[in-house]
């Protein structure tokens, strides 16, 4: 109910015009706002504060960009000002539940916040920009990085154990090697075997555990090239590759250290272990 209030009062708010600055007050530093839910009267954000908030900004009415598009929260480190009255001295005027909106000029945000090295040309002299700002938390920085490496704990476990209940599920009996690569060959290659800096193609197909292909070069008929062993490619592919003979085939089982890591990469979710089937097809000399 409070984030549709919120987005009801948002609503209501973009009929103003930019350029109207009636109903707005001005800080001493130049900065002007206006609270559109709140006042600011209970504990405040400070700077490395981590702080949670909606956000959107617009030029002469027109929007540029929408925090509700992201899919997620945004948070990020309360920063020093980067210019006399620009929002992050807003920020520290709101309270947890606060709404409000912020004028500034456009040169400003773009040069010196955004560090852009050239005025984009839409941005005519003189231009303000307006930034609706909802605050929905204030975190300490402390607490919340001790938070996050509670939560990838917890997901490196999660992750941990279902690669157990595969390898399990699936019969696998070869033990990993020392980095906790899994590989199983399917087909000795009769041809050379690659070396660190070699050009090589290879065909692929990469799914989750649960059997969810996330990528395919059989599906497009299109080999993928890349050097081996200077880090084009995920560590595991680096290895299990350097394994293999030309004209081989083989399953490679990717730990997520090996793999996409704690962020994961698009359709991979972080902590994600990997299975690749891989078909070395040629060293390109």
């Amino acid at each position: 109910m409070k984030s549709v209030i919120l987005l009801l009062s948002f609503t209501a708010f973009l009929g103003l015009s930019a350029c109207s600055q009636n109903g707005y007050k001005t800080t001493e530093s130049g900065l002007k706002y206006r609270y559109i839910r709140g006042e600011g009267k209970s504990a405040n954000p400070q700077e490395t504060d981590i702080v949670t908030v909606k956000m959107d900004y617009f030029i002469n009415d027109s929007l540029l960009f929408s925090g509700q598009k992201l899919g997620k929260p945004m948070q990020f480190p309360l920063s020093p000002s980067s210019f006399k009255g620009d929002f992050f001295e807003g920020l520290k005027m709101m309270s947890v539940g606060d709404s409000a909106s912020f004028l500034c000029p456009a040169d400003s945000v773009f040069l010196r916040l955004f560090r852009v090295k050239h005025m984009p040309e839409f941005v005519k002299p003189g231009a303000i920009m307006r930034f609706e700002i909802a605050l929905d938390n204030i975190e300490k920085q402390a607490d919340y990085e001790a938070k996050k490496m509670a939560e990838a704990k917890a997901l490196a476990e999660e992750g941990r154990m279902k690669l157990e209940k595969y390898i399990a599920d699936k019969g696998i009996n070869v033990s990993p090697l020392e980095s906790g690569l899994y590989y199983i060959e399917r087909q000795k290659g009769t041809g050379e075997q690659p070396k660190r800096g070699e050009k090589i193609k290879v065909h692929y197909r990469g799914t989750l555990l649960d059997g969810t292909q996330f990528d395919a070069s059989y599906d497009r008929n299109q080999p993928f090239e890349f050097v081996l062993g200077m880090g084009q490619v995920i560590r595991g592919w680096d290895e299990g590759l350097a394994m293999m003979n030309v004209g081989g085939k083989a399953t490679l089982l990717i730990p997520y250290q090996l793999g996409y890591g704690e962020r994961g990469s698009g359709p991979i979710p972080p902590f994600s272990a990997l299975v690749f089937e891989v078909e070395l097809i040629e060293i390109i000399k």
